[in-house]
C-alpha cells in the first residue's frame, strides 16, 4: 500500500447528480469497495482491486481469482424461490467482465478519481488471473464456511481418491509439497494477495486431506507457518497478515486414528482451529457404496478426539447417497449419529444434496438409484427435523451446502 496515498480506512462518497444519468455511490471499508449504480446495480472489489461479485439484471455474479464466473438467478420453482447455477463460458466470462470495466471507468469518471478505486482501474483481470495460476493448482473444493479463507496448498490432489462419487482429483496425481516448495508457495501467494489479504480470514490447508499427513511434517509446516504470519513485514508496514492466523483443512475420517491426543493438541497450539469431516453417512452400508473407507464408529471416536483438543469440527453429510433402496437407513443413521456427536458453539453440520457426476463410478456402474433434487431436498428436511441440538448460537450451525455454487 505504500505505493498509494493514505486514504480513509472507511468512507462513501456520491457523484453529483446528472440528468439521465443513475446516481453512482461508492463506499469502502477494511476489506472491501463497493461501487453502486442506481439501486440494481453493484460491484465489489477487493482492496487490491480485483473484482469479487457483482449484481446486474437481478442476477448474482461471483468471480474466482482463477478467472471464472458463476452466474446465479434466483426464480420460482416447484418448492417456492429457487436458484439455478451456472458456470460462465469463456465469451460469457469477457462479457461481463467488460460490463464492469464499463461501469467501473463510468464510476471513476463521474466520482472524481477516488483513490479507493484506483487499483482496481489499473488492474488488468486476466493477467492477474494469469498469475494466479501460475502460483496454484485449481482449487477444486472447499467448505461453505471457508469460502473466504486464503487457501494454502500443502498438497496436491487427494491421498485417497478412490471414493466412487467423487471425481475432484481423478486427473490430479497425489503429492506432498517439502518445506521448500512450500516456503515458494506461501511467499508468492502472499504477495499476489497483497492488500487483497485483508478480505480473507483464515487460512485453509489444501487439497483433499492436508491434515492427514504425517504427524511430523504437519507440526513442521504449521510451526514454520505460524512464525511467517507473525513476522511483520517491514515492506508493508500498513497490512499485517497476522488476522490471517487461524488454520483449517479438509480430514478424512480413518486415516489419522492413530495420532495421540498429545499430537492433536500440539496441533491446536499451532493454530489448527477447525477440520472438515465428510461423513456423508451414518450408513455402513452407505459408506460401502461410496467407497469410503472407515465406519460412522471410526468418526465418531476422531470427533470426539479433536473436541477434546478444542479443535473445532465441521461436519459433511450428503443427502441423495444410497438411493431409494437405503433412502431410510441413510437418514435414520446419519440422523442417530449426528446427534451423538459432541458438537457446540462453534462447530457446523452442513447438509450437501448429493451432485452425481456422470464420470464417476458411482453413477457408471450403477451399483445405487439415484434421487432427484427435489428427492434430495427432502432428505435435507428429515434430517434436520431429526437432530437435537441446541439452536445456534449455543449449537452448531447447520446449514445447506450448495457445491455447485464454490468458486475461489
Amino acid at each position: 500500500m505504500s505505493d498509494l496515498p493514505k486514504v480513509p480506512q472507511t468512507g462513501s462518497l456520491l457523484a453529483p447528480p446528472a440528468p439521465g444519468t443513475p446516481p453512482f455511490r461508492l463506499v469502502w471499508n477494511q476489506e472491501r469497495i463497493l461501487l453502486h449504480r442506481g439501486r440494481d446495480e453493484m460491484c465489489a472489489f477487493d482492496l487490491a482491486g480485483r473484482p469479487v461479485s457483482w449484481v446486474r439484471d437481478g442476477a448474482v455474479h461471483r468471480r474466482g481469482l482463477d478467472g471464472s464466473v458463476l452466474k446465479l438467478v434466483r426464480a420460482p420453482g416447484r418448492e417456492g424461490w429457487e436458484q439455478s447455477v451456472r458456470r460462465l463460458d469463456s465469451e460469457e466470462q469477457a462479457a461481463e467482465l467488460g460490463h464492469v470495466r464499463a461501469l467501473l471507468e463510468e464510476g471513476w469518471r463521474l466520482l472524481g478519481r477516488p483513490q479507493p478505486l484506483r487499483r482496481a482501474v489499473e488492474l488488468d483481470a486476466n493477467l492477474d488471473a494469469a498469475r494466479f495460476r501460475n502460483i496454484w493448482r485449481p482449487i477444486m473444493i472447499l467448505p461453505p464456511d471457508q469460502y473466504r479463507s486464503l487457501v494454502l496448498q500443502l498438497t496436491e490432489g487427494c491421498s485417497y481418491n478412490r471414493c466412487s462419487f467423487c471425481t475432484f482429483y481423478k486427473e490430479r496425481p497425489y503429492r506432498v509439497l517439502s518445506q521448500e516448495e512450500f516456503t515458494w508457495h506461501v511467499e508468492q501467494a502472499l504477495a499476489f494477495m497483497g492488500a487483497g489479504l485483508s478480505w480473507r480470514r483464515g487460512i485453509f490447508l489444501a487439497d483433499a486431506n492436508a491434515a492427514g499427513l504425517p504427524d511430523s511434517h504437519l507440526l513442521a509446516a504449521l510451526g514454520w507457518l505460524r512464525r511467517r504470519l507473525e513476522a511483520p513485514r517491514a515492506a508493508d508496514p500498513v497490512f499485517q497478515p497476522g488476522h490471517l492466523l487461524g488454520f483449517s483443512s479438509f480430514l478424512d475420517t480413518f486415516s489419522t486414528l492413530r495420532r495421540t491426543p498429545e499430537v492433536w493438541r500440539e496441533l491446536s497450539e499451532l493454530g489448527l482451529d477447525s477440520l472438515h469431516l465428510g461423513i456423508e453417512t451414518g450408513s455402513d452400508r452407505v459408506l460401502r457404496l461410496l467407497r469410503k473407507p472407515g465406519s460412522a464408529a471410526q468418526a465418531e471416536d476422531l470427533v470426539g478426539l479433536l473436541k477434546a483438543a478444542g479443535i473445532r469440527v465441521g461436519v459433511i453429510v450428503m443427502t441423495g447417497v444410497g438411493g431409494p433402496a437405503l433412502a431410510e437407513e441413510h437418514v435414520e443413521k446419519t440422523a442417530d449419529l449426528l446427534n451423538r456427536l459432541p458438537l457446540d458453539a462453534g462447530d457446523r453440520i452442513s447438509l450437501s444434496e448429493f451432485e452425481p457426476d456422470p464420470r464417476s463410478a458411482y453413477v457408471l456402474e450403477g451399483t445405487a438409484g439415484l434421487l432427484d433434487r427435489r428427492a434430495c431436498r427432502e432428505q435435507s428436511r428429515e434430517l434436520r427435523a431429526r437432530l437435537r441440538f441446541p439452536a445456534y448460537p449455543e449449537g452448531p450451525v447447520i446449514s445447506h451446502y450448495d457445491v455447485r455454487q464454490f468458486v475461489y
